[in-house]
């Protein structure tokens, strides 16, 4: 009766698999076990009574037994002893071979039930010894994986011996063995279709025996859109495997693939806390997704599950983790506390990145602007939140002071990064400290590398106006006015009124920014008690403000064009051009051109020009690298010669060392006339180390020149600090 139930289970199955093959839409995988494997652990475990509840993915079948012998029994009178019976382990080895161990045990029980003095043998994986030698053979080349010479040597074999038949059990074993191979191929080739009938026409595959043909029917299904078959491989693995390492491995892949939905009742398939690293991925994958999206929160239980992970490990990653999740859910201070603990355990880019960000959310401006300046070559996220807190720290108001090094820091990387919202940002910043020459500039700047910039274009338009540059004004009110009512408020009074003035101001510093020039901060010595007045404020004007730009060739077209050629000789008078329009980023780059693809005088003469073009955007130190190229005239020598030491004395005035800016002065002096905003700063350079006299001389001299009002609060300062002196 064996052989009858397994041929007919057999026979439905290949047609359950044929027809899954030709409409592989419409069949189903069967999940079902044959009726041959219930009835060959029918003494055993019951396997339909105990697998899962749901769909299933076939069961392997195992080649069908024969009619077990009748058993003699012994002491009948007048029969003579019999020889033990032969006990058929085909379908032991099957499941032994398969990894089964369920049915392997059901198995063996069954065995000892119908022959009680029978002995398992000691390897169930080993072939059974035949006396076969060749059979032998063909065994041993198969557990080697040489399946194609398996397959030649049962060629040879069956032609040269029409009698012989390879035994079934190695057949089945070298067609699943090519159908694995076959899977692997079409799983690697991502022919996720083929995938699926391959494990559907061999159910063998499937099996604690494969776990791998599993995992990758599992991903088939999930790229054809059907996660819950997935899920159904899944918990096969989970419901029926043992290996540690393959039910985390399983768990690991759904999660990777399957929504939370499903994952959940895969979890709830564990033995112990075999998934408690799993469990922790999961909370880290919520959080993440929560520091992504504001909109989401994560739960208690998830933050405190990682919270405990982070304060007992010395990685980075789970504090980084929790520090974007404050970030992002208004906890800055928390926040704060994780990115730094990550920084002291090595966190890297990520970790300066958020210690960055929360500097500045938490206003410390100028701590994230020193720390991002270390971090700034790590990534293009290290610069984008230095961008953002720099240009934040530069639009507070009233706008702090800065050191000379963090202004032309900021400036530098607005430039690289070609960053329009920095470049208009380092406009107002120039325009509020009253250089609006190169607060036009900046402008210009950004406007060129965003030409829909609003916040650039009404920064431009004001800067013209106060340099009563009508026409220019008009063009930018007659290109902006249809988009932008504060623009065109500028030529409409009537306009004006239409926007109020706290929006105008707040949209004035909006974009980030940085400063484009040095802001001159002069200040009086406090006096120890009230005195009538004190010196103001000085905002003095620079050398690169008024600095007489070289023109050669080329003058300002009207149409505002300045070429496109591309010899050394076009791009040098291009780079004049652009200088003289107040663009000297462009003007650098079309220098820079001209070096390269040029030598002798054009060569030296771009050189120069691009000196020019970075001491208009205040970038001293790459001004004095092109100016060792250069080799100008005498004349020519003198004026930058002139323009560097007026530069070298600037820096000396920001760092207080008055000595040393005074004995700058003089050398260029040598060089060329004192201009009246460098003989104030030498004024208020005597002032601070109390040369009063000196001082006095200065300031006297120029209120008689020109009547400065400058030059009288010199001399009211002077009084207020003698006078003190004096009592």
């Amino acid at each position: 009766m064996h052989v009858k139930y397994a041929v007919l289970a057999i026979a439905a199955s290949s047609a359950a698999f044929y027809a899954f093959g030709r409409h592989g839409r419409d069949a189903e995988l069967s999940l079902a076990p044959p009726a041959a494997i219930r009835q060959a652990v029918a003494a055993g475990l019951p396997f339909a009574d105990n697998q899962q509840s749901g769909p299933e993915l076939a069961q392997a079948q195992p080649p069908a037994n024969p009619a077990a012998p009748s058993a003699v029994q012994p002491g009948q009178p007048g029969q003579p002893a019999q020889r033990p019976p032969v006990v058929d382990e085909s379908a032991l080895r099957y499941f032994a071979a398969q990894g089964d161990t369920r049915r392997l045990e059901a198995e063996l029980a069954r065995l000892r039930a119908l022959y009680p003095e029978w002995k398992p043998p000691t390897d169930l994986t080993a072939p059974a010894q035949t006396g076969d030698r060749e059979l032998e053979r063909l065994w041993k080349l198969f557990s080697e994986g040489k399946i194609g010479e398996v397959r030649a040597a049962i060629a040879q074999r069956s032609t040269s011996d029409p009698n012989w038949h390879a035994p079934a059990d190695l057949v089945a074993r070298l067609d699943a063995a090519e159908a694995a191979q076959r899977l692997v191929n079409a799983s690697n080739a991502r022919q996720w279709e083929q995938v699926i009938r391959i494990g559907t026409e061999t159910p063998a595959l499937l099996t604690c025996a494969n776990v791998d043909a599993l995992w990758r029917v599992a991903e088939a299904f999930v790229q054809t859109g059907k996660p819950e078959r997935a899920r159904d491989a899944y918990s096969y693995v989970l419901g029926n495997c043992n290996t540690p390492a393959e039910r985390v491995g399983t768990m690991q892949k759904a999660l990777a693939t399957l929504p939370d939905a499903l994952t959940d009742g895969l979890l709830a398939q564990e033995r112990q806390t075999e998934f408690s690293s799993i469990r922790d991925e999961i909370a880290r994958r919520r959080i993440g997704r929560a520091a992504e999206d504001p909109k989401l929160t994560a739960s208690a239980d998830d933050i405190r599950r990682v919270e405990a992970l982070a304060n007992a490990a010395t990685t980075p990653d789970d504090a980084i983790l929790l520090g974007f999740y404050a970030l992002h859910h208004n906890d800055p201070v928390r926040a704060e506390a994780l990115f730094q603990a990550a920084l002291q355990r090595k966190g890297g880019a990520k970790a300066a990145e958020g210690a960055v960000l929360t500097l500045g959310a938490n206003r410390k401006y100028r701590e994230a602007e020193a720390l991002g300046s270390q971090w700034l070559d790590a990534g293009a996220a290290n610069r984008k939140a230095y961008l953002d807190v720099a240009t934040t720290l530069i639009t507070q108001e009233p706008a702090p002071k800065l050191d000379r090094a963090v202004v032309e820091r900021i400036a530098k990387t607005v430039a690289t990064d070609r960053y329009a919202p920095g470049a208009a940002g380092l406009g107002w910043y120039a325009y509020n400290a009253g250089q609006t020459s190169p607060a036009e500039t900046w402008f210009e700047t950004a406007l060129s590398w965003d030409r829909g910039y609003e916040p650039a274009a009404y920064g431009l338009a004001l800067a013209r106006q106060r340099l009563r540059d009508q026409a220019g004004l008009r063009a930018v009110v007659n290109d902006w006015g249809g988009r932008s009512e504060r623009i065109a408020a500028l030529l409409d009074p009537r306009r004006a009124r239409a926007v109020p003035v706290q929006e105008q101001r707040r949209d004035d510093i909006a974009a980030p920014a940085a400063p484009v020039t040095r802001e001159r901060d002069i200040v009086e010595p406090a006096p120890s008690r009230p005195v009538r007045s004190r010196a103001p404020r000085q905002t003095v004007q620079t050398d690169i403000d008024t600095e007489p730009v070289r023109r050669r060739q080329a003058a300002a077209p009207a149409a505002g064009s300045c070429g496109n050629g591309q010899s050394g000789a076009a791009a040098l008078q291009r780079g004049w051009c652009l200088l003289n329009l107040k663009r000297p980023a462009a003007a650098a780059a079309a220098f820079d051109a001209a070096m390269r693809s040029s030598s002798g005088q054009v060569a030296a003469d771009a050189a120069m020009g691009k000196t020019y073009a970075k001491l208009q955007q205040g970038l001293t130190a790459e001004a004095n690298v092109a100016a060792a190229q250069t080799n100008p005239a005498p004349a020519q020598r003198r004026e930058l010669s002139a323009l560097l030491l007026s530069e070298r004395f600037y820096a000396q005035y920001d760092t207080k060392d008055y000595n040393g800016a005074l004995v700058t002065l003089s050398e260029r002096a040598r060089l060329a006339p004192e201009t009246t905003d460098l003989m104030m700063m030498r004024g208020w350079s005597y002032f601070h180390l109390g040369r009063y006299s000196d001082a006095s001389r200065v300031f006297t001299a120029l209120y008689k020149s020109n009547g400065s009002p400058q030059a009288l609060a010199g001399l009211t300062a002077i009084g207020d600090v003698t006078r003190q002196n004096r009592y």
